[in-house]
């Protein structure tokens, strides 16, 4: 069990948080996009995966906490349901070039562990992997001083940020406050839109 399977048996707050503003803003950046078969990479309780849904799209929820994904596979879906995966965000258990997009809200900064650095480059790397060329990567990460959030988080400064998302075209990239998992709307956030391949 890791920390976030304990986090899902003992906060209730994540049972009512809303979906974040940027799950709102993905939905609609794939819709436009063309973007159909999603990856909600870091899926948790699934909180943004029924914007994802609603949207019409094709989604796919990993994440590697279990309490998390029953979490999640309680919800009530309306029409069909997303498929929840477990796994390991380093190691995704998909073939290349599965998804159109791929959203992520708060999973890189929870790599805090002395090889997290690394850990941030294979899941990364992962990620490229699995996008079709032409896709698109809606990611978020916690801003702020990566000097200050160690032990609990990697706060990401714009140029970690940048170093991480070598490789993809940057489409737009935004500091903002968003909705954190126990609800609180004081989330500082990066958001960022990517392309592969352009």
């Amino acid at each position: 069990m890791n920390r976030w399977d304990e986090f899902y048996i003992a906060d209730t707050r994540i049972l009512s948080a809303p979906p974040t503003q940027l799950s709102l803003r993905a939905a609609r950046v794939f819709s436009e996009g063309g973007n159909h078969r999603i990856l909600d990479l870091g899926c948790g309780a699934g909180r943004d995966l029924d914007p994802l849904q609603e949207a019409g799209l094709d989604v796919v929820g990993l994440d590697a906490a279990a309490a998390g994904l029953a979490l999640a596979r309680s919800h009530g879906w309306e029409g069909k349901a997303p498929d929840l995966v477990r796994g390991d965000a380093r190691q995704l258990p998909f073939a290349d070039s599965s998804f159109d997009g791929v959203y992520s809200f708060g999973l890189l900064h929870e790599f805090t562990e002395d090889a997290g650095a690394q850990d941030i480059e294979r899941c990364m790397a992962e990620i490229r992997r699995v996008l079709r060329n032409s896709g698109c990567l809606v990611l978020a990460v916690l801003a702020g001083n990566p000097r200050e959030g160690l032990p609990h988080v990697r706060l990401f400064s714009e140029e970690m940020l940048a170093s991480a998302t070598r490789g993809l075209f940057r489409v737009s990239l935004d500091l903002y406050s968003d909705i954190g998992c126990t609800g609180s709307h004081n989330y500082r956030i990066w958001a960022g839109i990517y392309r592969k391949g352009q």
